[in-house]
């Protein structure tokens, strides 16, 4: 094609081509011209940047990750090492290349913008959970799994770039809002993705047309780094994974890595690395994106549903999970959980909280407004929330359940413990009973004197023992 171009001709023949061509460049649309000459007859193009969606509040950019959902982070770090262009992934080749072998979206990715039919059908099938397989890709990346299937083949381009870390790739969408929507939610199922922070587009127009997007993504780190990265990251998680209780129950395994990442990381506004996985892992200083998708990506290699929420909570904006815990959908805060007193002696003490462990919609709605990025399992069970399942969740007061937590508390030498009230109503009985007619005294027999925290808001009551 290029070859014809530089070859010389007769004056004659050379000045008909030109005639001709300039006769097809008056006549025919843009769509219909040939892709060369379309190439030659660009009149602008755009270049913009574009943030993570997520804002935490002191303009930090935000990702949003999990760990790679088609393959274990040692595979893909593994495959993107062997191969100059990222011969990547072990979802076969890039999108460039034709066949994705092992991707949720095994369809040709040339130069069509739409995907044939059979490719289609192909991805109903994925959809549909027709293997094993499938269902698990599906289960890891949430938001890939809610998409029809153009939005799924953009997602893959998108994600497979980012990968790579290709420097530019054309993307099969001209709509830039459904670029910058589809990116987001790639990156929300993707916490392994911690080498991106946003993305430049580059628009091909001609006069008010759009003939084509350029996608490139925007990182903070080099390829080698990435792998350095990405190593130290692993090191790190085998070690928390391998601590992970032998039990059947995934509350108990959830909770265990809950725990871990509050015991582990201390709330930093100033944090390095805030919005990815690395400074929960290698830095141990976060805020709310770090804490939400470092979860989500221990959950993700545990085989545990976890998908990322974005909102607002306490007027602030805020991320947090979505998990599915022996086959009950709830909400998980891990930032919330990393919360802090004020002593007697008014110093600053940590605690770890439960308030939104587990919890259903009802709960979480008090507190926090959910800014849904695509269609979310409905949260309506209480039978994972940690009050429930430690039978310290009060639906009316009882002084027979009162006295067996504390009970309890101090068989097992707890230092601290919390109870939850259903309703305002049964929380105002619980602190009548309790302090108001001295109850309290009855259960803490050899107490003088008595240390709590009140906390109307939540309906909660904590003692220290």
């Amino acid at each position: 094609m290029n070859s014809a171009r530089t070859r010389k001709r007769p004056h004659f023949f050379t000045v008909l081509l030109l005639f001709l061509l300039t006769f097809c460049l008056t006549a025919c649309d843009v769509d219909t011209v040939p892709e060369i000459i379309a190439g030659r007859i660009i009149r602008s193009i755009i270049e913009k940047d574009y943030d993570l969606i997520y804002d935490t509040g002191n303009e930090e950019e935000i990702p949003d990750y999990t760990q790679p959902s088609w393959e274990s982070p040692e595979a893909a770090s593994g495959k993107e090492e062997d191969g100059d262009n990222g011969e990547e992934l072990d979802d076969g080749e890039e999108l460039d290349d034709g066949e994705d072998e092992a991707s949720p979206d095994p369809e040709d990715e040339g130069e069509e913008v739409t995907a044939s039919e059979e490719n289609v059908v192909e991805e109903e099938a994925e959809e549909e959970g027709d293997t094993e397989a499938g269902a698990k890709e599906d289960e890891r990346a949430y938001y890939f799994s809610t998409l029809d299937s153009q939005g799924k083949k953009l997602y893959m381009e998108i994600y497979n770039a980012i990968f790579a870390m290709d420097e530019s790739v054309g993307v099969s969408s001209k709509d830039p809002d459904e670029i910058d929507r589809i990116f987001n939610l790639c990156m929300m199922d993707h916490p392994e993705l911690f080498f991106c922070d946003g993305y430049k587009t580059t628009m091909k127009t001609q006069g008010e047309e759009t003939l084509g997007i350029d996608f490139a993504g925007r990182y903070t780190l080099s390829k080698e780094e990435r792998k350095e990265k990405e190593s130290a990251i692993k090191t790190v998680t085998d070690k928390i994974l391998a601590s992970v209780p032998d039990d059947n129950s995934d509350y108990e395994k959830v909770k265990y890595i809950y725990e871990w990442i509050i015991d582990n990381t201390e709330y930093d506004e100033n944090a390095a690395d805030s919005q990815n996985i690395i400074s929960v892992f290698l830095n141990n200083k976060s805020i709310c994106q770090g804490y939400t998708m470092s979860f989500k990506y221990l959950l993700d290699r545990m085989g545990i549903f976890c998908t990322v929420v974005y909102g607002q909570a306490a007027n602030e904006n805020h991320a947090w999970n979505l998990v599915r815990m022996d086959g009950t959908y709830c909400y998980v805060d891990t930032t919330f959980g990393d919360s802090s007193y004020l002593d007697s002696d008014n110093g600053e003490a940590s605690i770890t909280s439960y308030n939104y462990f587990g919890c259903n919609s009802d709960i979480l709605l008090r507190t926090h407004t959910v800014s849904e990025r695509g269609p979310l399992p409905d949260c309506t069970s209480l039978d994972e929330y940690y009050y429930v399942k430690e039978s310290k969740y009060f639906t009316e007061v009882n002084e027979d359940r009162l006295k067996a937590v504390f009970n309890h508390e101090k068989e097992i030498d707890s230092h601290m413990f919390t109870i939850r009230a259903s309703s305002e109503e049964v929380y105002n009985g619980l602190f009548d009973t309790l302090f108001t007619k001295q109850e309290i005294f009855n259960l803490m027999p050899d107490a003088d004197k008595v240390t709590y925290i009140e906390n109307k808001s939540e309906l909660t009551l904590t003692f220290r023992l």
